[in-house]
């Protein structure tokens, strides 16, 4: 194939800078430079007469899969065992592939795959069951990622955390705690043991259920096994005190954690900040604010969301209107959901410069006017409903934050 100097330029002897040019090439939606590079590439004597090749091919594959290509990269494979029919994919494609159409929540394609690895006697290894097992655990199908186990140790592979971790956590989150520790147990004889993954997947799951004695229980027994419980361990409890509006105890715990060295993440605050404005506790809101601001997390969309939401509850207009505009000075466009409750809401009082001000405000910056189907006008909207709407916006946000579940 006769290539010109753009595509030379691309190749680069050095294995890891060509793997990084073609990542960038597909990240960037260039799927046929991506491909024409790394064949290219596979054509080199230093790479074509080695294993080079195939990592290469497997790099491209993930990278297709990792960008929501799943499909373009399942074709390119079958095209290349066409056209090099003495060409044996390595079992690496195969899990990518896997691991792509269960993301891709393509649980046909994915299963479809599976059945041929099988027929084509394709060596399976734990990080095969590992990626079977996690994927019907995001699909929701945990009692098929149960039965994988069997057939891994009728195939001579024993399972480590990798397998195990998934099955732990989906059980937690459907409330089957029982079974999440048979789990653990299980897991526990075997010589790589459970990982911190694991402790914190049962702990989550305790916390949701609402058993802090259970999930204290989890917290000691893993400390006793070495394991120095993490923020994503603590950010458990957190949420459990966020949503049962438990501010004395959620204030302690982070207390305690910066007494103890940890420095809170931008999900700790988060949580805190929701669980302070769901009481009204405006005072104890700006503090932990000031904190978080004090520690270098610096004060995102959702934080002031909610901090705006709740001074517009407590008919702070002023107030909220000094917030919105604090956030577009600092470059931060404001949902558009909470420019419609804050107008209606000045409307309805009355303040009809403040409204002026706000409407200004937001035709000052690009924004979407679109909002959620579930919004209304109606002026008794319940609290329930304004939850819903909150959570809603909060996820078209982008930012992960925690549910009312």
């Amino acid at each position: 194939m006769q290539v010109d100097k753009h595509w030379k330029s691309l190749v680069i002897t050095d294995l890891g800078r060509l793997l990084v040019k073609a990542f960038s090439l597909c990240c960037a939606g260039l799927v046929l430079p991506a491909i024409r590079a790394y064949e290219y590439a596979s054509k080199l004597d230093s790479i074509c007469s080695s294993d080079m090749e195939m990592k290469l091919f497997e790099i491209l594959l993930d990278s297709f899969c990792k960008e929501g290509s799943v499909r373009v990269a399942s074709e390119y494979l079958e095209e290349k065992v066409k056209l090099h029919p003495s060409w044996v994919p390595s079992t690496k494609v195969y899990n990518i592939l896997l691991n792509g159409w269960f993301r891709s929540r393509k649980l046909k394609q994915a299963e479809r795959l599976w059945i041929r690895m099988q027929q084509e006697n394709v060596k399976t290894s734990v990080v095969t069951y590992g990626t079977l097992v996690e994927g019907y655990c995001r699909m929701g199908r945990v009692e098929t990622a149960m039965e994988l186990l069997s057939d891994m140790r009728k195939e001579g592979i024993e399972p480590n955390a990798i397998v195990y971790n998934p099955i732990i956590y989906a059980l937690g989150e459907a409330g089957n705690l029982k079974e999440a520790l048979g789990m653990m147990e299980r897991l526990m004889v075997l010589e790589s043991g459970p990982t911190i993954s694991t402790y914190n997947s049962l702990v989550a799951g305790f916390c949701k259920a609402g058993d802090l004695v259970g999930a204290s229980k989890i917290l000691k027994m893993m400390i006793s096994k070495g394991f120095v419980p993490t923020l994503t361990t603590y950010n458990c409890f957190f949420k459990y005190f966020a949503k049962e509006g438990k501010i004395e105890e959620g204030l302690n715990l982070y207390n305690k954690l910066v007494e103890s060295g940890h420095i809170p993440d931008r999900l700790t605050y988060h949580l805190l900040v929701k669980m302070l404005c769901k009481q009204e506790r405006l005072g104890l809101v700006l503090q932990v604010m000031k904190e978080m601001r004090a520690r270098g997390c610096d004060l995102d969309l959702v934080t002031c969301t909610m901090l705006i939401h709740l001074l517009l509850k407590m008919q702070k207009f002023d107030e909220a209107c000094a917030e919105f505009e604090d956030l577009i000075r600092r470059g931060i466009i404001p949902q558009y959901l909470t420019y419609e409750k804050m107008s209606d809401e000045l409307k309805k009082q009355r303040l009809s410069k403040l409204a002026q001000k706000l409407c200004d405000m937001m035709a000052s910056v690009p924004h979407s006017t679109k909002l959620p189907n579930t919004y209304g006008r109606k002026e008794d909207i319940s609290r329930k409903r304004e939850a819903s709407i909150l959570r809603k916006a909060q996820v078209m946000t982008g930012i992960d934050v925690p549910e009312d579940d």
